[in-house]
């Protein structure tokens, strides 16, 4: 044993999962949690995973909020940022309260429904600000509930067809200070411990490595292609979510 509550194993596990996890996020620019989350729960406990995925994302969602910071699309992440922060207390509250299992059924169903929409080539932009204000906040709620914020947000980007790299750079704004300030609540409620510290900063390195694999890959995709690896990560994570509600 490496520490009180993880074996040698876990760890393992939990560092090739960020690897992995990191190498997705670096081509597709989000979908740490949306991948990390599933797989780290079948080696450890949900909200372990939570906690290790979320503190993890932080480096993510930083380093690529740094390398695109010139094409980011200020108004509308600072407007999704605000929406996030609002909704993370009540995800706080989710997770400490509602069945985990009924969580992600609602969430697999809902990303379905939400990737068939994009797949029609839904525009949404006639909305305005209200869809911004409604799809952030159900994004900070997923944040601190299951650590798995992104599909909202990548509804609510794709449906305004930002650019891809304006995609990368405004979601990673949002994630990171939604993340931090979401770590932040975690650790307020005592849900931080020393044994997911620990394993954070054992998978820092597994992160660095997938995000250098995953990075020169991101070239290869053009605006189509990206867009269609970003809708197959979007049914991937739901699907994920689902099953690992029945099992």
């Amino acid at each position: 044993m490496i520490a009180a509550n993880f074996t040698t194993a876990q760890f393992v596990v939990v560092a090739a999962v960020v690897c992995f996890s990191a190498m997705v996020t670096a081509v597709a620019g989000f979908g740490f949690g949306l991948m990390s989350v599933p797989l780290m729960s079948l080696a450890i406990d949900l909200h372990d995973a939570v906690i290790v995925s979320s503190i993890v994302a932080v480096l993510a969602n930083g380093t690529q909020t740094y390398l695109y910071r010139r094409v980011r699309n200020r108004r509308l992440a600072n407007r999704l940022l605000i929406a996030t922060v609002l909704g993370l207390p009540f995800g706080y509250l989710i997770y400490e309260l509602v069945s985990d299992r009924a969580l992600r059924i609602a969430l697999g169903i809902g990303v379905i429904v939400a990737v068939a929409a994009l797949a029609r080539g839904v525009d949404l932009a006639h909305l305005g600000p209200r869809m911004d204000w409604v799809l952030g906040f159900t994004s900070g709620v997923l944040n601190t509930s299951i650590s798995t914020s992104g599909p909202p947000l990548v509804f609510d980007l794709q449906a305004r067809k930002l650019a891809p790299e304006a995609f990368i750079a405004t979601i990673n704004y949002v994630f990171l200070f939604s993340g931090l300030i979401g770590l932040g609540i975690f650790t307020a409620g005592g849900k931080v411990h020393a044994h997911e510290l620990l394993a954070g900063a054992i998978a820092a390195p597994a992160l660095g490595l997938g995000m250098f694999v995953g990075l020169p890959l991101r070239k290869r995709f053009s605006p189509g292609r990206f867009r269609v690896l970003v809708l197959v990560l979007l049914v991937a994570g739901a699907v994920a979510a689902m099953a690992k509600a029945f099992t």
